[in-house]
């Protein structure tokens, strides 16, 4: 998608662009979310195999290899986007992790593609910076955005990993 940028009205009442790649990068984290809805939970939760730890294996695997092919692309073609694109898919990957565990899959999926179009709108300065708190939003050279990405994606596997069973089927389950 190159620089293709939407633009997009912000709350302080100026015009801000956002880059139509940044929306793409949701895509893996919606797609691991699909995948995890394709069984029934219920069976899941009750699964003798450790289902929730090969999710995060999973998520784990595909955030390392998003982040490898950025870093051969920087490497490459020296293209700072490609920096970005690898760091908001780990990030959404982690977002998309951490609101399953409360929302389910389904939900995951449909919050973790209305973040981005969130920020758009509410992560800028008047002067057409990105906020400090929307550091999805920040250039490629920001340690903020490559912490707090590491942190999100720490945090989106260990609710994976150590999860036993979704929040919301909680009382499905007899004991």
């Amino acid at each position: 998608m190159g620089d293709t940028a939407l633009p997009i009205p912000i709350l302080t009442g100026q015009a801000g662009t956002f880059l139509t790649g940044h929306l793409l990068t949701v895509l893996p984290a919606v797609v691991l979310m699909y995948g995890k809805e394709r069984t029934d939970q219920r069976l899941e939760a009750t699964a003798a195999r450790p289902v929730n730890r090969w999710d995060a294996r999973l998520a784990g695997l595909v955030s390392a290899a998003a982040a490898a092919a950025a870093g051969l692309l920087y490497l490459l073609l020296g293209a700072e986007m490609a920096i970005v694109t690898g760091r908001n898919i780990t990030a959404y990957i982690g977002i998309a992790a951490v609101i399953c565990a409360f929302f389910g899959p389904r939900g995951a999926a449909l919050l973790t593609t209305a973040f981005p179009l969130g920020l758009a709108h509410t992560g800028w300065t008047p002067a057409g910076k990105a906020e400090a708190w929307a550091w999805l939003l920040h250039d490629a050279r920001s340690a903020t955005a490559m912490a707090a990405t590491a942190i999100t994606l720490a945090a989106g596997l260990a609710s994976l990993w150590l999860r036993k069973r979704p929040v919301r089927l909680q009382n499905l389950h007899t004991r």
